[in-house]
């Protein structure tokens, strides 16, 4: 009996032992996609930036310490095991979540990864995730560079979407909004491509007030199809976290129809 009790007290301190030395579960990969970033402001600062990230529906907040945004200078280079050396006002810390589509929004005092100022440069930026159990995750870097320019010029993709009648159906697009707010707009996909034999498949013009798009004037002429298939109408919309145009629905009337349009417009 002494015997049988002393071997089960060794069973049990063995595994009292082998629970300790358990490592538990281990970060998913790629919790955290950088889609965009984008100079928004010409406040010569972290408040210039706005990072888009697609988080995996892997991601577990409870396992996830912190999350860190990190500006690294274009000619830097940054590795995993660099993360530790980071002062505190050389990233932004965000809340995990498992929002799928998260806009992060760093803060004027954000410094870059060497402790500098951020200023109208060139940059990489990263996403950084500590785990409750010390592992340690870097996304893969995007490119981004802050101008004092125009904050809504640049280039978009987006989708056409016919409502119907007839519909429904939704198409890719692309546009180009130069920095006098005039565009061009291609149908064709969302390559800056045009759908006929042309440079675009239409013209516009934009007028912004705060986050208000106040007239945004779409003038249609798809070369090459169906005599160009003209129309043109003044629209009006908003953007959405300063990445996303969106348009509010209108009817549109040309060679294919008349009938109810949606197009939004997400900053690369």
């Amino acid at each position: 009996m002494k015997q049988s009790r002393f071997n089960y007290l060794i069973v049990w301190l063995l595994a009292i032992l082998a629970c300790s030395n358990d490592p538990g579960p281990q970060l998913p990969d790629s919790l955290y996609t950088i889609s965009s970033a984008v100079d928004i402001g010409n406040n010569g600062d972290a408040t210039d930036v706005r990072i888009e990230v697609t988080t995996s529906s892997a991601l577990v907040p409870a396992d996830i310490l912190e999350v860190r945004l990190l500006l690294v200078k274009s000619s830097k280079s940054f590795s995993l095991n660099q993360i530790d050396d980071l002062k505190s006002d050389s990233y932004f810390s965000f809340t995990a979540s498992t929002t799928k589509i998260q806009v992060i929004k760093p803060t004027a005092s954000v410094k870059d990864s060497d402790g500098d100022a951020i200023t109208n440069s060139d940059y990489k930026v990263y996403i950084a995730v500590i785990g409750t159990r010390t592992e340690q995750q870097l996304s893969s870097p995007r490119d981004i560079s802050l101008r004092d320019s125009p904050i809504y010029a640049g280039k978009y993709v987006g989708t056409w979407e016919d409502l119907g009648p007839p519909g429904p159906a939704k198409f890719g697009m692309s546009l180009i909004i130069a920095e006098d707010y005039s565009g061009r707009m291609f149908y064709a996909n969302t390559k800056y491509v045009p759908y006929g034999q042309g440079a675009q498949d239409a013209l516009t013009t934009m007028q912004v007030e705060g986050t208000i798009v106040t007239a945004f004037v779409l003038d249609q002429f798809i070369s090459g199809y169906n005599g160009g298939c003209p129309a043109k109408k003044t629209l009006q919309g908003n953007y959405v976290n300063d990445l996303e145009l969106v348009l509010d629905t209108f009817s549109w009337a040309d060679c294919d129809g008349i009938r109810d349009v949606k197009l939004r417009f997400k900053r690369q």
